[in-house]
């Protein structure tokens, strides 16, 4: 399945809403399932509690095959198609990290409340996947299949993992240092400007129209996912701008709140611009910067959209 098959979930920025369609009187996923794990509360959904056991549970989707990885906060969401990462765990097991091909992954297990397997709705079929949410129930990372025929391993994999009924309540604990794995999202570089972020809608559609790749990253409170995006479209819909390219979409709210910074970095010796879209606690939400041989592109895009001028 392609990205375009999960996007009407995001109705707008700041909520997740379910497809419309109607309910299937039986489910797949929820065969050889302990009862006390399924819930049919939301319309048109059915999810199934996992048991938290989080290095096994991560491993095991390596399995699946090709999945949709995605990480959003409130006003950005990156989505990112492929095998899922290879993970490496922290010694205190409060974090862990990996790569597959450009594509990279960082999960801070402290804000994960709870995980879900769960079966969708949608205009062209059942949707599958597993969902992460925070201690507000704010879904902050998925992994969708996409590919029909995993679905068989995907419900035994459910089946695997679904809670044991033994589980406390989970506890947050320990502090995982964000700061120190994620340093471009913290650290202010020396001159650093601060300008309105609605300059932003500006300059990515500007980028989408050159055709100018850049490297994304979106943060939560519980993952960071980053990857090479080649925009091929640029599009708005329902409060959304939405980037998309081959195996990538990109979605930032089209009227975002808090500050845009542009913080100056050179790479190899040259230039190289960078993005951040933060919010009032200076929490940053996404990161952007030029790819390799299309870095002066990009640097002249922001002088002309995000700082307004021509210099360079």
């Amino acid at each position: 399945m392609t990205w375009s098959n999960y996007r009407h979930r995001f109705q707008s920025p700041h909520r997740l809403v379910p497809a419309r369609t109607e309910e299937p009187s039986t489910s797949l996923l929820s065969e050889g399932i302990l009862d006390a794990n399924v819930d049919r509360t939301e319309p048109n959904m059915i999810r199934v509690a996992l048991w938290r056991e989080w290095q096994g549970m991560l491993a095991d989707l390596r399995n699946l095959g090709p999945v949709w990885s995605i990480v959003r906060n409130y006003q950005c969401v990156l989505a990112a198609s492929g095998d899922y990462p290879e993970l490496a765990f922290s010694s205190d097991h409060l974090a862990a990290h990996g790569r597959e091909a450009d594509t990279t992954l960082t999960c801070l297990f402290p804000a994960w409340r709870r995980a879900a397997a769960f079966e969708s709705g949608c205009c062209c079929g059942r949707l599958y996947g597993v969902e992460i949410t925070n201690e507000q129930e704010q879904a902050i990372h998925r992994i969708c299949l996409a590919r029909d025929d995993a679905l068989d391993s995907f419900i035994e994999w459910t089946r695997m993992h679904q809670a044991t009924g033994l589980e406390d309540e989970p506890e947050i604990v320990g502090h995982a240092d964000e700061e120190h794995l994620h340093p471009q999202f913290f650290a202010r570089h020396p001159g650093t400007l601060e300008v309105p972020a609605d300059r932003l809608r500006t300059t990515l559609i500007h980028a989408a129209q050159r055709e100018i790749p850049l490297i994304a990253s979106v943060a939560s409170e519980g993952a960071t996912q980053t990857t090479r995006l080649d925009i091929t479209q640029a599009s708005e819909s329902r409060g959304w701008l939405i980037l998309s390219g081959p195996g990538r979409s990109l979605y930032v709210d089209a009227a975002p709140a808090g500050t845009l910074l542009v913080e100056p970095s050179s790479t190899d010796g040259e230039p190289n611009l960078r993005l951040s879209l933060v919010d009032p606690n200076d929490h940053r939400l996404l990161h952007l910067r030029g790819v390799a041989d299309d870095r002066p592109a990009w640097n002249q895009l922001i002088r002309e959209f995000v700082l307004c001028s021509t210099i360079s």
